[in-house]
């Protein structure tokens, strides 16, 4: 097309020449040794002007052919990467649906092809993993870090991660406290660590980091507030079989932390364990008095203070705020009992079953009644406990709520103990 609208051009450029130099056309004449030509201006000018558009396409034509094996090089190299480009982005599209073993073949096959040859072979280790195939993982994350040194800390936290979902927690742990060391301020690190320490019961070493987790602020601070907690009321848990492990532990806690419910429960319980529950009497009590728990109630009422009276006082007191706390009112009646004072045991221990009826208090009520030789009203309310206590389970397969112990995550992702409601 283009070599048809050129020779349309040349001939009318052609006619155009000839038409303006028809009355004088002009004359030419080259004289070379005993060679002479002689022609008309327009004639030369014509024939030039043709050669011209011959010669320039016969050097395009052949430049072409020249150039064509190169050309075709060329673009099969582009057909192929196009066709890695697509099969890399197939590959990760598998990976988010869950098809590892097509995943892992896409991405394995084409990584090097492709513009991110890391992130291929890194999403190839993910899809190896899902499949169990640990040396098929390890190779991808060794290409990656070979193929991209200076990416090694995204391709080691890769490898810790994929260690912590296989249960390789050791391995994983050993791979972010090398990473930690070459970052110190890595926030991702950071938070992997706080997240692997959760899942060892490594509450030492969770604590250690604390202070940088909240100068970085990489949680939330409701869920740093928990992950505190939880790490120094398990610390207590740990150290509960010794008294001197115990009390050596609670003085590391700061001692805004003490007041806290569960921290306080771990270490009063332990210490009754061990009969040294009148160590914790006085701060349970003035943590009551400032934020209402009924498992610290509760305790309360078990805790053999040092002052029983102190103790009794102090419990009444509670009573302006909590006056028909069912929790409550059995502490007082237990505290009554052990005081001596039958007849204010009676009535605490019955408006605290008028309030809300449990097994507990039947028996305690029982047992005073027994006491005081009410024997048949006694066994009625024996009779009634047991029958309330056969029942519970049924009762209380109907409430879902996390047991003292239960690990639930978080909305940063780490691991924390479900704190009793």
């Amino acid at each position: 097309m283009k070599l048809l609208i050129t020779a349309i051009i040349a001939l009318l450029a052609s006619v155009a020449i000839a038409l303006f130099a028809k009355d004088d056309p002009g004359y030419i004449m080259v004289n070379y040794g005993s060679w002479t030509m002689e022609a008309s201006l327009v004639l030369v000018l014509s024939v030039g002007l043709v050669a011209s558009i011959i010669l320039y396409n016969v050097i395009k034509v052949v430049m072409g052919t020249i150039k064509s094996p190169l050309t075709f090089f060329s673009w099969n190299s582009n057909r192929k990467e196009c066709k890695s480009r697509m099969a890399n982005a197939q590959g990760m599209i598998e990976l988010a649906e869950g098809n590892w073993k097509k995943a892992e073949l896409l991405l394995s096959q084409n990584a090097q092809a492709g513009e991110l040859p890391v992130l291929n072979y890194l999403g190839a280790a993910r899809a190896a993993q899902k499949l169990n195939a640990k040396d098929r993982r390890d190779h991808y994350l060794k290409m990656a870090r070979q193929l991209a040194p200076r990416d090694s800390i995204v391709v080691s936290l890769t490898q810790a991660e994929l260690l912590m979902s296989n249960g390789q927690l050791e391995e994983a742990a050993t791979s972010l406290q090398l990473l930690r060391q070459f970052s110190p301020k890595n926030e991702t690190i950071l938070k992997q660590l706080a997240k692997l320490y959760t899942k060892m019961g490594e509450w030492n070493k969770l604590i250690d980091i604390l202070p940088a987790l909240r100068k970085k602020h990489i949680l939330s601070v409701f869920d740093l507030d928990r992950l505190e907690h939880m790490a120094y009321a398990e610390l207590l848990k740990c150290a509960g079989h010794d008294t001197g492990l115990l009390i050596s532990a609670w003085h590391r806690i700061p001692r805004r932390i003490r007041k806290q419910e569960s921290v306080l429960l771990e270490y009063s319980h332990a210490l009754v364990g061990h009969g040294e529950g009148h160590q914790s009497e006085e701060l349970i009590y003035q943590v009551l008095n400032n934020n209402w728990s009924d498992e610290l109630c509760y305790l309360y009422g078990i805790i053999k203070g040092n002052n029983l009276d102190r103790q009794y006082k102090n419990a009444e007191k509670l009573l302006c705020k909590q006056r028909t706390n069912p929790v409550l009112l059995l502490t007082l009646g237990r505290l009554s009992v052990r005081k001596g004072n039958l007849d204010k045991a009676r009535t605490y221990l019955e408006t605290s079953m008028h309030a809300d009826p449990q097994p507990e208090t039947c028996k305690e009520l029982a047992a005073l009644l027994e006491k005081s030789g009410e024997q048949e009203m006694a066994i009625e309310y024996y009779r009634k406990g047991l029958s309330m206590s056969v029942a519970l389970p049924a009762q209380a397969q109907q409430i879902a709520l996390p047991a003292k112990n239960e690990v639930i995550e978080s909305r940063t992702g780490i691991l924390l103990a479900a704190q009793p409601q």
